[in-house]
Parts: structure tokens; C-alpha cells; sequence
């Protein structure tokens, strides 16, 4: 009975501890919300951080969601003043369905003292390129090696080690097939997937390779033209797996991370683009759109 006691006890020790060590990041709110710090009472503002000492002021028709200790989000709808300290079960880690290197990431970068926002985004992605093959004058960024494409402007990119001021560009409907379907020459260090995206079938996966003038490269990366329909699906599913409220600036920062991990490139660029522009105060979000722009060569 006395060992019973004792467990209780230290878990309930434990839990208030934890509750008095967290740390909380303003993720996302609408309407009237405050945070209260040293009894001085302020607007919320997205990114705040917050230790367990804070309180937080919901208006009525107000909602804020708070990231707690890098890894767990929760959302307060109700209105009232929430002392943090009474949060200690919302900072465990749950089963919620949004992605847990997407919180991990959006912490790091908020709280982050130094660099740019927004540059190593692939450091919290779970998907990466292929390993190069072979050695030519040509290199193409691990992050372009698979692209699930369904529309938009969006460039294919090189970089080429030689000083060549002509580069071809050839498509193949294998990857073991010698002649290309089609080809052309281009003067700069990309070309346009609009540019030939007449000569695809929605649904279908194709190879492509970028080469100096006149010279042989063997690696070839994938283009998946993807329908329409089967898009559709993929952004309904992330845009379902919101663990709490997001205003609507955050939730397309959140889909764009979300697509570009999936390697869907130019539909990423649009929300990146998106998010930018209905938050564009929010540095992370300016800083995310310009490193991405730069990654990708789009002017």
C-alpha cells in the first residue's frame, strides 16, 4: 500500500515539474488573445515564446494554438485566462495526426537566435534525394531527384562545372530506354516544366536528363505528372491533419512544408507563396518563400 502511495505521489510530482519546466511557442490564434508575463498584458503575436509562468487571456469566438516543449500542440477555444502551468498533460506528446518533424521544425526556426529562417527545411523532411551515380559535369540537387508534378510554373535546375553556355535536355518514358521521346537545347541552367508539359500524360512517370552540349550524363531523375484527382487526394490529407486551429497564413505554411516533403515542388511553392502573403510580417515566412525560390533557380 505504502509503494501505491509513493507512485501517486511521484507521479504527481512529476507532472506538476513538468508542467513548471515547459516552454510554449504561439503558434497560431484568432481573435482577442493576450499573454500575460510579470502581470504586464500584451497582444498575442505568432512565434511568442512563453515559459510556464505566462498566462493567456481568450476572448469569446477566440481560439490560440500553442506548440509546448518542441513536440506537442493543443488548442484553447474556450474562453477565459489559462495559466500555463496547468498545462502539464498537453506537453506529452499525443496521437495526433499532424507531423511531428513538421512541430519540431516550426519551433526550431521560430526560437532560432541566428541564420535564416526557413534555409535547412530538408534537416526536418523524411524524404531525400538519391545518391549521385556517376561523375559528369552536371549536378542536379538531391531534392529534384523524384518530382510529383500536377501544374503550375515550377523549373527543372542544374549546375553545370563546366563553363558551357548550351546544356540539353532530353525526356525518356523508361528508365531503360536509350533514345529520348523528346529533346531540346537550352542556354540556361533550367527549363520550365510548362515548356513541355504538353508532350505528357497525366499518370504517367518519366525520366529526364540534363547534359553539356554534346556530352553523355547517365543519370536520369523521375517526373511523375500526376492527375488532378490524384493531387486532390494527397492536399485533402494534409490539410486534414491540422492538430488544432490554424489561422489561414499558418495552415498554408504547414501544407506547403507538408508538399515539399512529398516532393510536390510547385504546389509547394504556391502555398509557400501563399502563406507569405497573408502573413507578410511573419519573417519565417518571408525568409522560408525566399530560400525556397533560391533552391529551386525560380526568379
Amino acid at each position: 500500500m505504502k509503494k501505491l502511495q509513493f507512485l501517486i505521489l511521484f507521479a504527481l510530482f512529476s507532472g506538476i515539474a513538468t508542467a513548471q519546466n515547459s516552454s510554449f511557442l504561439l503558434y497560431s490564434f484568432k481573435g482577442n488573445v493576450s499573454v500575460i508575463e510579470n502581470n504586464v498584458e500584451s497582444k498575442a503575436k505568432v512565434g511568442k515564446n512563453m515559459n510556464s509562468s505566462a498566462s493567456l487571456k481568450v476572448a469569446a469566438s477566440s481560439a490560440v494554438t500553442l506548440i509546448c516543449n518542441e513536440v506537442a500542440m493543443f488548442t484553447i477555444t474556450k474562453p477565459g485566462t489559462y495559466q500555463l502551468t496547468k498545462f502539464g498533460d498537453s506537453c506529452k506528446v499525443s496521437g495526433n495526426s499532424v507531423s511531428a518533424n513538421y512541430v519540431k521544425y516550426v519551433w526550431a526556426q521560430m526560437t532560432k537566435s541566428s541564420g535564416s529562417p526557413g534555409s535547412n527545411r530538408k534537416a526536418y523532411m523524411s524524404t531525400v534525394g538519391a545518391v549521385s551515380r556517376s561523375i559528369n559535369n552536371i549536378w542536379v540537387d538531391p531534392r529534384l531527384d523524384t518530382i510529383n508534378y500536377s501544374g503550375g510554373e515550377f523549373p527543372l535546375s542544374w549546375k553545370s562545372y563546366a563553363e558551357a553556355k548550351e546544356f540539353d535536355f532530353m525526356l525518356f518514358k523508361a528508365d531503360n530506354i536509350v533514345e529520348p521521346f523528346y529533346s531540346t537545347t537550352v542556354s540556361k541552367l533550367k527549363i520550365s516544366i510548362p515548356s513541355f508539359s504538353d508532350k505528357l500524360k497525366q499518370g504517367e512517370t518519366y525520366y529526364w536528363i540534363s547534359a553539356v552540349k554534346g556530352e553523355e550524363n547517365e543519370e536520369r531523375k523521375v517526373l511523375n505528372y500526376v492527375s488532378k484527382e490524384t493531387f486532390a487526394g494527397v492536399l485533402a490529407n494534409i490539410k486534414s491533419q491540422a492538430a488544432g486551429f490554424e489561422a489561414p497564413a499558418e495552415e498554408a505554411y504547414r501544407i506547403a512544408f507538408m508538399l515539399e516533403d512529398a516532393h510536390y515542388l510547385s504546389e509547394a511553392y504556391q502555398y509557400y507563396t501563399k502563406a507569405a502573403t497573408l502573413d507578410p510580417n511573419n519573417a519565417l515566412y518571408r525568409s522560408t518563400l525566399m530560400s525556397f525560390k533560391k533552391d529551386y533557380e525560380i526568379k
